[in-house]
């Protein structure tokens, strides 16, 4: 059960023949997926993440055009997205075509007077949903349009515009913890972000450590976060924050990373309802991430495991996410070994990830397996469970 490697070297000759130029021509974007360990659904309040890219991901072939005129064909799904890199158009509904589309109007107030399109055609490893895998096709685009036109952008850029790109764009009410994940990795170490400043540190296992590898699981229910309660949770928790700031009587806070921990230390049991709930997930979110960074540079891979599955819980309880499926994996990931385990992504769908001891890294993929196909039988055929490793974050290669 292993999602397939994407062919770089099929993708370059199919956008040779897309573009009717030599493969010579043709560059090749590597954009990774992203897992986070620690900092779930706290990057849209502005709170501290972790993230991890992983050996799997988006790989885009391109050749710039003669004009503005852009083609995005897709080895993985149906239809093609052509359009002008200066007027992309409207957003549709739905479908993979969004992105390539998002990432011009992304650019749209940096293009040069007489900008270049691409002729591009991408593939993904697709081994479900939670992965970021649209963060990641974004940032393949946006760094193709970006070397067509020779926009020379700063890291941080590159993060500010998929971010721009999914809000104001694709709709979704997203921080930025997907894009600074992927363009901040830094293959065998943990990225802890500032999303509030959108920068980063990245931080190295301390020395000590036992070799680690990630395990990935997909439970066969895919989901698109814009047709889920992500943006709901979105609201629940910018409303927390009004009315913490109301009863300490702050102005001008939106969100719950712009209050002081100690008013919401003061004020977190009287807020009711769901607000409530979510004020407190990230309240302890916060501090577990702190907590997971030191782990780590400790070489405490037990102990950042038990933050990990502790985050789990909370989005559980607190946050209240998880289908059962995702459930299953994760009590199958801790039951087969893993240092911790949680959710990954928006937690309606999609993956469960977990951090495990190198040399058993391949029995708990199998133990994990076995277990969620006898607890899901009817989703067995479209599962995965594979085993990755970090990696680099997105780059023409």
């Amino acid at each position: 059960m292993r999602a397939p490697a994407v062919s770089l070297d099929g993708l370059r000759a199919a956008a040779a023949g897309l573009a009717g130029v030599g493969e010579a021509s043709v560059r090749l974007v590597w954009s990774p997926y992203r897992i986070c360990p620690i900092g779930a659904h706290v990057d849209h309040q502005h709170g501290p993440v972790l993230g991890l890219a992983i050996d799997r991901g988006t790989g885009l072939a391109f050749a710039p055009s003669d004009g503005a005129r852009c083609r995005f064909a897709s080895r993985n799904e149906a239809g093609e997205a052509a359009f002008d890199v200066a007027r992309p158009g409207p957003a549709a509904a739905a479908g993979w075509e969004r992105y390539p589309k998002a990432a011009a109007w992304a650019l749209r107030e940096r293009l040069p007077a007489r900008p270049r399109g691409v002729a591009a055609v991408v593939a993904g490893d697709l081994p479900g949903g939670g992965l970021s895998s649209s963060a990641s096709l974004l940032l393949a685009c946006l760094t193709a349009l970006a070397h067509a036109n020779d926009l020379a952008l700063t890291p941080a850029e590159l993060v500010r515009l998929s971010f721009a790109a999914e809000n104001g764009y694709v709709g979704l009410k997203s921080g930025v913890l997907d894009p600074a994940a992927i363009v901040a990795a830094r293959r065998g170490r943990l990225a802890c972000i500032d999303t509030a400043k959108v920068g980063w540190e990245s931080l190295a296992l301390g020395a000590g450590a036992p070799a680690w590898r990630a395990l990935i699981a997909y439970g066969g229910v895919a989901r698109n976060l814009t047709g889920t309660d992500f943006n709901r949770r979105v609201d629940e928790c910018r409303e927390a924050a009004r009315l913490v700031a109301a009863r300490v009587g702050l102005d001008r806070v939106d969100r719950l990373g712009d209050l002081p921990e100690s008013a919401l230390d003061a004020e977190l049991d009287a807020i009711p309802g769901a607000p409530g709930r979510r004020a407190r997930h990230f309240h302890e979110e916060r501090r577990r991430v702190r907590a997971g960074a030191a782990c780590w540079q400790a070489g405490d891979l037990a102990g950042f495991g038990r933050l990990m599955s502790d985050s789990c819980r909370s989005s559980i309880e607190s946050y209240e996410t998880g289908s059962p499926e995702l459930v299953a994996l994760h009590r199958a990931l801790e039951d087969a070994g893993a240092f911790g385990s949680r959710f990954s992504g928006g937690g309606f769908g999609g993956c469960a990830i977990g951090l495990v001891a190198a040399e058993r890294a391949e029995t708990c993929r199998d133990e994990v397996a076995d277990a969620y196909a006898r607890a899901f039988p009817a989703h067995a055929a479209r599962a995965s469970v594979f085993v990755a490793d970090s990696d680099d974050g997105v780059r023409i290669v």
